[in-house]
């Protein structure tokens, strides 16, 4: 049976450092709205919930920024950022364009045990896609998404891609809070995940395109 993502956490806990624990827990309660983009982190508030001094909220805060998540502003404090939807649209094309090439990548290189490891990583997205909250889901998609580019054998990809989707992510939970998107979004990864099972390329990189176009126009329609 294929490890899935539930596993591993539970074998990184024992590894992570106490910064990367909090980075993981901040980045969280940015994606499931509880800290809302343009809202001031508070780090005073933050260090007493999570039974910590400040500086790991501080190192927390520097690390997301690098991902587009968070704007730290000198002399005010960090944020949570408000990205322009213009730039949303520029980097769903951007996206496509990387998801494509990545699918089609894996297709080729893929063995059985690559393919056992994304089975587990499409189940836990069918359990989080039927749960209330929409934070986990895009988790266990971002981790989907990065297995397949990892796969793909190419840093600079890896690199980019993880840059691209980070900056993404406030919108796209906007676009995967309604239970019906993310059963919509569950079925068309579990058929891009056919596709690179059976080796089609072409396939997977035409299902990989339409997710992505769809899920812009999803956003689109949500901001007319």
């Amino acid at each position: 049976m294929p490890q899935t993502l539930f596993d591993e956490k539970i074998n990184d806990l024992r590894t992570q450092s106490l910064g990367t624990i909090i980075e993981h827990r901040l980045e969280h309660m940015i994606l499931d709205g509880e800290i809302q983009p343009g809202e001031r982190i508070n780090e005073s508030s933050l260090a007493q919930s999570f039974g910590v001094s400040r500086a790991p909220i501080r190192e927390a805060c520097r690390k997301l920024a690098q991902y587009g998540l968070v704007e730290n502003r000198v002399g005010k404090g960090s944020f949570v950022c408000q990205v322009d939807l213009s730039v949303v649209i520029e980097l769903y094309e951007i996206r496509g364009m990387l998801d494509a090439y990545a699918v089609e990548q894996v297709c080729l290189k893929a063995d059985q045990a690559m393919i056992d490891t994304l089975a587990g990583r499409i189940e836990d997205m069918r359990i989080l896609a039927k749960r209330d909250t929409a934070a986990e889901y895009l988790l266990a998609n971002l981790a989907f998404h990065m297995l397949i580019v990892e796969y793909a054998c190419n840093k600079s990809l890896v690199d980019i891609y993880r840059g691209v989707f980070k900056k993404l992510t406030l919108f796209r939970n906007e676009t995967l809070s309604v239970a019906d998107r993310r059963q919509i979004s569950m079925g068309q990864h579990e058929q891009i995940f056919q596709a690179i099972s059976d080796r089609d390329a072409q396939e997977a990189s035409r299902l990989a395109r339409n997710h992505v176009e769809e899920a812009k126009n999803v956003l689109l329609e949500r901001h007319k």
